[in-house]
């Protein structure tokens, strides 16, 4: 689950990366794409402020021509007419005429030449005057742009030969900036709207084939999941009941009752899930595996002889060592299937309990005299069970125990024939093993032919 969320988070980034370089694209496409458009209205205001520069010269220099105007003394009859025409001409962006000296380039006529609160009147640019002086052609016309410390002028100079002056027409650029401005802004606006829109919309419409593709599979996953959890569960029921049918099928060569498994397994399922208070090894799956890994405790007990598995008195001391070797057969026969299948949590169990479950918690137990805590917890725990269900049921040797006796011959073993923490567990649930034993006493598991015995709780299971 946690890497499918990582998947998942991975895929979203993507997405998010994408996002940010279509809008980076769009950003960087959107402001070259205005400083084109800035560079061409910037050079169409050019020649439009040049071509208006031209037209007021040049119209200027028809009324001067038609006036025969030839004497800018100050105080003529021309002075005044000249710069009375001087302060009506006016040009775009508070730009303006004025005459000055062809010879010495003195101001002759200002717009602000009679206004005397703004001081005395000098030109925009005297150098720019100064290196006109003797270059211009007589009735010719110049013109450029001159960058001045209060921005970009644009300046067109026409000789006057007639009256001996230059005429000057003196445009600023900036309001032209702001016209550009004007006409930018709002496609500006428009541009990074457009951009936020289409960056959103490609980003919802990837997001949702994303989130569409993702239903698509966590569906398929699912049911993909449901198939095989439902054949596994199929899978494993089948090994259960085989396991199950064949430790049955070992379990009835012996005179026990036939219902020995079933009770095994209900009696494990209570001493472990009061263990797993306090041991944290043991949980649900721990607890299924030990009641189906402990039906074949016994597996081993089809490789014994008929004449002393069947035997309904006591066994004789030879028979004894053969009768104890049902453990070692059973283990081996575990281990070699595990051998061809390879490492199973359930066969480990399985042998550990075949080999282990006769052991004994002080070390006098068979086959291998095992001690404490070298038995594994799971042998421990089916040894309880085992024992405790050999007690209190009929065999072909003697007969059922009661309760309350085969609990104090179990209760009596703590340290010696059992691991004490399993009969403290067992004791602690005593009332369910009993309620699970009288569940089961039916009658209908009679001895074969009882035989007298002694009551030790090491006597009754081989």
């Amino acid at each position: 689950m946690h890497k499918q969320g990582a998947k998942v988070s991975a895929r979203w980034l993507w997405v998010l990366a994408l996002a940010s370089c279509q809008m980076l694209c769009l950003i960087v496409t959107l402001a070259w794409y205005g400083k084109l458009l800035e560079r061409g209205l910037t050079l169409a205001l050019r020649g439009q402020i040049a071509a208006v520069n031209s037209e007021v010269v040049g119209e200027f220099a028809a009324f001067v021509g038609e006036w025969g105007i030839s004497d800018l003394r100050p105080g003529s009859q021309d002075f005044q007419r000249v710069q009375s025409l001087i302060e009506r001409f006016r040009l775009p962006n508070n730009g303006y005429l004025y005459l000055a000296d062809a010879r010495t380039g003195k101001i002759i006529c200002h717009p602000t030449l009679q206004d005397d609160a703004r001081g005395p009147v000098v030109p925009s640019d005297p150098k720019l005057i100064e290196q006109t002086l003797g270059k211009i052609t007589p009735g010719g016309t110049i013109g450029g742009w001159v960058d001045l410390p209060d921005g970009t002028h644009y300046f067109t100079i026409r000789d006057l030969a007639d009256c001996g002056a230059l005429l000057v027409a003196d445009q600023h650029e900036g309001e032209n900036w702001a016209v550009v401005d004007h006409i930018t802004t709002p496609l500006w606006t428009f541009g990074a709207f457009v951009t936020v829109v289409l960056v959103l919309l490609g980003t919802a419409f990837s997001m949702g084939i994303i989130h569409g593709y993702e239903n698509t599979l966590e569906n398929i996953n699912a049911r993909l999941e449901r198939t095989i959890a439902q054949r596994s569960r199929a899978l494993v029921n089948t090994r259960d009941a085989v396991i199950f049918g064949l430790a049955k099928l070992a379990d009835s060569r012996d005179a026990e009752t036939g219902e020995h498994l079933d009770r095994v397994h209900e009696y494990i399922a209570i001493l472990a899930k009061e263990l797993a208070r306090h041991h944290t090894g043991i949980d649900e799956e721990y607890i299924e595996r030990l009641k189906l890994a402990s039906s074949l405790h016994d597996i081993g007990k089809v490789g014994i002889r008929d004449e002393i598995l069947l035997k309904p008195g006591k066994l004789t001391s030879e028979e004894r060592k053969v009768m104890q070797t049902h453990g070692v057969i059973g283990a081996r026969c575990l281990a070699s299937i595990q051998q061809r299948l390879g490492d199973d949590d359930f066969l480990d169990m399985a042998c550990e309990i075949a080999a282990a479950h006769h052991e004994r918690w002080d070390g006098l137990g068979y086959p291998y005299g095992l001690k404490g805590e070298e038995i594994p917890l799971s042998a421990r725990i089916v040894a309880v069970a085992d024992v405790y269900d050999a007690l209190t049921t009929q065999r072909v040797y003697r007969d059922a125990m009661p309760h309350e006796e085969a609990m104090q011959l179990i209760l009596s073993g703590a340290g010696t024939q059992f691991d004490p923490s399993v009969v403290d567990a067992f004791r602690a649930c005593i009332d369910s093993i009993e309620q699970v034993a009288e569940k089961f006493s039916s009658g209908e598991y009679q001895p074969i032919s009882p035989v007298a015995d002694d009551k030790s709780a090491a006597e009754v299971v081989f």
